[in-house]
């Protein structure tokens, strides 16, 4: 539909107009037009029911604090006229001489009238509020973890109506109410609570889940087998219109999506469909001859073999030297990144840290978005800015991706931590422990090519870092994570160079 933002559509019945109705659905949100968006507060269970236990006890206090009695009237009357007084007796000596006698009588009198009040009321009143006081510092402690996320939050819809050519300068199209395109079914109208009513965003999800709307479905599954097979049965994710590509097997999908739906919309159900088949535990090798009939494997008569995802190429270099974290959920961390990488960001100007511990090793689904400037080794693997939406990400092969695995610290560290592992847990030998390695990494044993090769590495890097200690510690001391001292720098070191090739190689960062 983005092309009817300026025009008809010219090969896909979507109109202008219908661009601009779709838009409609979403002129109520009340958003900030540049800046932070305002967060929404979700408390974990456990903090929602603790902050209304003291909310019902903060209540009454309050009330109790708050309500005016002639009691607390006089004494603030009193302690009213104490400063008056205090400020009266720094004027000169004969001043107060003349002003001050027989008011300074009164006053005293009032003041011992005053402190016998406090003694026999205000003594209760100061623990309330002593009480106050530690139960609202009590429930900020708790509020100040609370997790937060962007919510959408309705208001007064603003007026939408269909800009010319897209001139979003121009306010003299006509006006139009949220609606969805004619050409799909089911007719938006028969969904629509009250007819009289402008149609909401509620409206709009029971039509997208409805069971004469083929599409949402369809789609839907189209991308999970996307995600498990390396393209979809439509090959244009983005695109089911009449110039996008036909289904390789069109009643694959029609079965997918049915079962989708009917299974309650139960992401996982279809999921493990996928993946236990038979076509999907398939080897990826293939013949000469089974290349040529089908190069692009569009009949899956073998798995598909494409190179990771850019947080997942992160996440398997993590996984292979055990530096990854297992945790689930948490608010984003930042990995290591280029000094500088940020100087140019400004309103306001930002600093970026890097985090320690395990948020350092958290899976690259948590890093940091940064959407003007996205983290640099994500960018290299061909993830998206997040500017815009995009279905399906390129997948490149450039020498860039090459120097992110050689240099990046990131990887540095995740090939010194797995050269530890490889001498603890790969033998005394070097053959055994690089066919350690390769096992670990790829899951299969050197040749003899790739044995001699590395070998012969090690044994030269080896002999470098014999005589340049402060090359070998230089490599070691990359990265957060803790140096062993239980192995010859010169010797771990090396290895860390034997792990860098072996992480850097292309079947490592390739789903086979």
């Amino acid at each position: 539909m983005g092309c009817a933002e300026c025009h008809d559509h010219k090969f896909d019945p979507f109109k202008t107009k219908e661009f601009y109705r779709f838009a409609a659905f979403f002129a109520d949100l009340q958003e900030k037009a540049v800046g932070r968006q305002d967060q929404t507060g979700m408390p974990m269970p456990g903090q929602a029911e603790k902050l209304r236990q003291l909310d019902d006890q903060i209540a009454p206090l309050q009330k109790l604090l708050s309500t005016a009695t002639p009691q607390l009237a006089a004494a603030q009357e009193q302690w009213e006229q104490g400063l008056r007084l205090a400020d009266m007796r720094r004027l000169p000596k004969n001043v107060t001489d003349i002003l001050l006698v027989e008011p300074a009588k009164r006053i005293d009198k009032q003041k011992e009238e005053l402190a016998s009040y406090y003694r026999t009321i205000a003594p209760g009143l100061q623990n309330e509020r002593e009480r106050l006081a530690a139960l609202q510092k009590e429930r900020k402690a708790i509020q100040d973890t609370v997790p937060t996320t962007l919510i959408s939050i309705s208001g007064s819809p603003r007026e939408m109506r269909v800009l010319p050519r897209g001139n979003w300068l121009s306010d003299g199209g006509e006006v139009v109410t949220p609606g969805v395109p004619a050409s799909l079914s089911p007719p938006f109208s028969t969904l629509v609570a009250d007819e009289k009513q402008r149609g909401t965003r509620l409206d709009l999800a029971h039509w997208l889940s409805a069971p004469g709307n083929p599409l949402t479905a369809r789609v839907f599954v189209n991308r999970l087998w996307k995600l498990m097979f390396g393209q979809g049965i439509v090959k244009t994710l983005e695109d089911f219109g009449s110039q996008g590509a036909w289904p390789t097997h069109p009643d694959l999908l029609d079965w997918l999506a049915v079962e989708f739906r009917e299974s309650g919309w139960n992401v996982k159900h279809i999921v493990k469909l996928m993946v236990m088949s038979r076509t999907y535990r398939q080897s990826s090798t293939a013949s000469a001859e089974l290349r040529q009939r089908d190069p692009y494997n569009l009949l899956l008569a073998r798995q598909s073999s494409y190179r990771l995802d850019a947080e997942m190429v992160r996440d398997n270099a993590l996984a292979i030297s055990g530096l990854l974290s297992p945790k689930i959920g948490g608010p984003s961390v930042k990995p290591y990144q280029p000094a500088g990488y940020w100087s140019f960001l400004n309103f306001p100007k930002r600093e970026y840290s890097p985090d320690h511990g395990e948020d350092q090793y958290r899976r690259g689904l948590y890093t940091y978005w940064q959407r003007t400037f996205p983290h640099p080794s994500l960018l290299a693997f061909d993830a998206s800015s997040r500017e815009e939406c995009t279905v399906d990400r390129p997948r490149s092969n450039t020498p860039l991706q090459a120097m992110v695995l050689l240099n990046d610290p990131t990887y540095v560290e995740a090939a010194r931590v797995f050269a530890e592992r490889i001498i603890r847990q790969g033998g005394q030998t070097t053959p055994g422990r690089i066919q350690f390695g390769y096992l670990q990494a790829l899951s299969r044993r050197t040749n003899d090519g790739e044995l001699k090769l590395l070998e012969d590495l090690w044994q030269k890097h080896f002999e470098e870092f014999k005589t340049d200690k402060s090359a070998a510690e230089a490599l070691l001391s990359v990265g957060d994570h803790p140096q062993s001292k239980d192995f010859d720098a010169a010797e771990l070191a090396a290895w860390t160079s034997v792990a860098r090739v072996i992480l850097n190689l292309h079947e490592t960062i390739t789903r086979n």
